[in-house]
């Protein structure tokens, strides 16, 4: 016989914060559970406020220490928490423990406060996006909010020529900053795999940009319910300019005030595979010895990972050690701290396979994005020429060199702002609007015969 370990962490409800919020017909459950998350989902949370309408967050509980759950101290989240679930374990773990106890709130909540239909709001691709919505679905035949819809991978058809080194340098960036795209639903994973599910399990869909909104009209959703908002980074970007962070980054890491910085970090499963995860380990090592670039690498959870599986650890803090310009560090737990060091003019570039990053540095001009992937759920950066594809290849060192000293960020400093302005505003505007004329849930003959009636919650 084979035992399993089972997660026997309880969730935490807050029912004083919950009897605040259950006097409306509705009332907005904001759900965070990633870095990301946080700061995405707090605008949300603020417009709620700011217009009175009631609105609780809901925490999964699977970043609870004091680097990966910092937002919800920095962004006040944990004092609205209606619910912690305390989710724990590997990916499927946390898939099934996220399940089970979203299923189980939902009827809570349903039981104990039927005068208000709570409406969880996820955010993108995060594993939460993918689960929620579907245990809400499954669990009281009803549907969410999806914040930042619409995220579908996409690649140039240059990269083909690239790869095969059929084209320059010049070549492959003049060939990016074009519409000649097409969609790649494998990557990043499993991040492609969230969005679809969240898509069949949401009644509202909050588009970013137009690209978003066209991906989800080609998939067949109702163009009326995939409001084309923005995308709520830039509430949380502006926000930044009033609230510093506790500690300057450059109080924490002196050395990053002192020439400019090339910022690296990593936290994609698709780049942990062998040959891309050394080729970026290669190139920092490249860009540091060869050719003498001040190199900042962030140590994400999945670096650590990476780093510890390849048994390369100890040549990266030799690196380090030997070399001042090249700074090896842990996570930086303020999003704030982030913000900062890209607006301070000592980060030249990001170097990641972060998706929040491509969008914030669109907005920022002092810092250029490079994303080390072979394509983007965020096409619409690169083709406003506010982001470069630098795909984690033999020759990633060369490239990111040659984008410094040829001075390409000069020309992406001039891109267009496009996601948006109060954004936040937006979206809770359009939430109101569709959930009035909607609801949740819509049967077939509800929709032909324009009359509501009861559901089978009988069953």
């Amino acid at each position: 016989m084979t035992s399993w370990d089972i997660n026997l962490q309880k969730p935490e409800i807050y029912e004083d914060r919950l009897r605040e919020i259950a006097v409306d017909d509705y009332a907005l459950l904001v759900t965070v559970a990633t870095k990301p998350d946080f700061y995405k989902q707090f605008p949300l949370v603020l417009e709620c406020e700011k217009q009175g309408k009631p609105v609780g967050v809901v925490h999964t509980g699977q970043h609870f220490d004091e680097f990966l759950g910092h937002g919800l101290k920095e962004f006040h989240l944990d004092e609205r928490l209606v619910a912690n679930l305390n989710i724990r374990g590997d990916m499927s773990d946390k898939f099934v423990d996220l399940f089970s106890k979203t299923v189980k709130l939902g009827r809570y909540l349903k039981n104990n406060y039927p005068q208000t239909e709570f409406i969880p709001c996820v955010h993108g691709d995060t594993l939460t996006a993918g689960v929620v919505p579907l245990a809400w679905s499954y669990g009281l035949g009803r549907k969410c909010v999806q914040n930042e819809a619409g995220l579908r991978g996409m690649y140039p058809r240059s990269m083909f020529d690239f790869v095969k080194g059929a084209i320059d340098f010049e070549e492959f960036i003049n060939g990016q900053w074009t519409l000649d795209w097409c969609i790649d639903r494998n990557e990043p994973f499993p991040e492609q795999i969230d969005t679809f599910i969240c898509g069949s399990s949401s009644f509202c869909f909050i588009a970013p940009h137009e690209i978003n909104y066209e991906n989800l009209v080609r998939e067949g959703y109702d163009p009326e319910i995939i409001p084309i908002c923005g995308n709520s980074v830039v509430d949380a970007v502006e926000y930044t300019k009033n609230h510093k962070p506790e500690n300057s980054i450059f109080e924490i890491y002196p050395q990053l005030e002192q020439d400019n910085w090339l910022r690296i970090d990593m936290h994609r499963r698709d780049n942990l595979t062998e040959t891309r995860f050394k080729n970026i380990i290669n190139a920092i090592k490249k860009l540091v010895l060869d050719y003498k670039m001040n190199v900042c690498l962030v140590e994400l959870t999945a670096m650590n990972t990476g780093l510890t599986h390849y048994g390369l650890t100890d040549s990266i803090k030799k690196l380090s050690e030997d070399n001042k310009n090249f700074l090896f560090t842990p996570l930086w737990k303020s999003y704030g701290n982030v913000i900062e060091f890209f607006r301070s003019g000592h980060c030249w570039a990001s170097l990641t396979d972060s998706g929040s990053q491509q969008e914030e540095l669109n907005m920022i001009d002092e810092c250029t994005s490079l994303t080390c992937r072979f394509n983007t759920d965020r096409p619409e950066s690169v083709m406003s020429e506010s982001n470069i594809l630098t795909p984690p290849l033999e020759n990633l060192p060369e490239f990111v060199n040659y984008i410094y000293k040829n001075d390409i960020p000069s020309i992406m400093k001039k891109a267009p702002k496009i996601y948006g302005t109060n954004v936040s505003e937006k979206i809770i505007d359009a939430v109101d609007k569709i959930y009035k004329k909607h609801k949740t849930f819509t049967w077939c003959h509800e929709k032909f015969l324009c009359k509501k009636e009861n559901g089978i919650d009988y069953l």
